[in-house]
């Protein structure tokens, strides 16, 4: 195999052209691409080969129109062995979608007349990549006092969300599925759904799709006034439901928040009265990764 420096210091360059004229910094580079910034900063100085997910995600986020999957072949092509190029030099353009891609999500929150939010979140997925896929992360973070950090803090350190208090529940192809919680603070939760139907393993193989669901709820004193989306897997659908008793008048905003700055929403939510409930929905196509929507309300009876 040839030495690849040359071509992997062509990425590096690359990577770190276009992030700063994005005004970004590898920290926030790394959060939106959900890499450590160590790694980032390794493969801007070239003590880390990129991998094909790590181009593939860089050059989503960063908008660069194939610039850096353009670099990423050049720098597989330079790994090829004398018998011929690896297997690995398929086109990094052509892998943008390589693992789990949602080809829809359906999001609802409803108001219960309990005062709680019930939560839940569908997801179509499909397997774009070449390796099983065994869980999915989820997070659940409140904010009752979003304008005030302390508060908020000092807020949840006397009333933390507990998980017995959520009622966390995961299906997986509708059948119930084995769920574990890998981190747990006052006003956040990180849990990993497995893909355990019945307690049997199903992984998602390469090609192959898997409806995942997931609810929970959080007292209205706990939830805050706001829902939120954030897009961190190629999503194809996305759509949001907020649903409150129709006696209730509700004044309701919506944002898409970008790293280039917040604007209004390419269309506003709309609202039907069904049963009862109004429903305020909002839906999109194809939203551009790390993109957040995020919509706020004020309640009067």
């Amino acid at each position: 195999m040839t030495d690849d420096l040359s071509g992997r210091t062509a990425f590096a360059d690359a990577l770190a052209r276009l992030r700063t004229s994005r005004g970004l910094n590898k920290k926030t580079l790394a959060r939106m691409m959900g890499f450590d910034p160590s790694y980032v900063s390794h493969v801007e100085n070239g003590r880390h080969r990129p991998t094909c997910e790590f181009a593939a995600r860089a050059d989503a986020v960063l908008q660069t129109n194939g610039e850096l999957a353009a670099a990423f072949d050049a720098f597989l092509a330079e790994t090829q062995t004398q018998e011929g190029p690896s297997p690995r030099t398929t086109r990094a353009a052509a892998r943008m979608r390589a693992g789990l891609v949602v080809r829809r999500e359906d999001s609802q929150l409803t108001l219960t007349e309990d005062g709680y939010y019930h939560i839940r979140i569908l997801r179509d997925v499909h397997n774009a990549g070449d390796q099983p896929v065994t869980r999915f992360p989820v997070r659940i973070d409140v904010d009752a006092h979003p304008a005030d950090p302390h508060l908020s803090r000092r807020f949840y350190r006397d009333n933390p969300v507990t998980l017995t208090e959520l009622g966390f529940r995961a299906t997986f192809d509708g059948e119930p599925s084995r769920w574990e919680l890998v981190e747990d603070r006052d006003a956040y939760k990180k849990i990993y759904v497995w893909f355990e139907p019945g307690g049997l393993p199903a992984p998602i193989y390469p090609g192959r799709s898997a409806t995942i669901v997931c609810s929970y709820r959080v007292h209205a004193t706990k939830w805050g006034n706001w829902f939120e989306r954030e897009i961190r897997w190629p999503t194809e659908q996305l759509s949001v439901h907020l649903r409150f008793p129709a006696g209730v008048e509700v004044s309701l905003t919506g944002r898409e928040v970008t790293w280039s700055g917040d604007r209004k929403l390419p269309s506003p939510p709309t609202a039907a009265i069904r049963d009862g409930v109004t429903d305020f929905s909002w839906s999109t196509n194809v939203p551009p990764l790390t993109n957040q929507y995020h919509f706020d309300w004020q309640l009067a009876a």
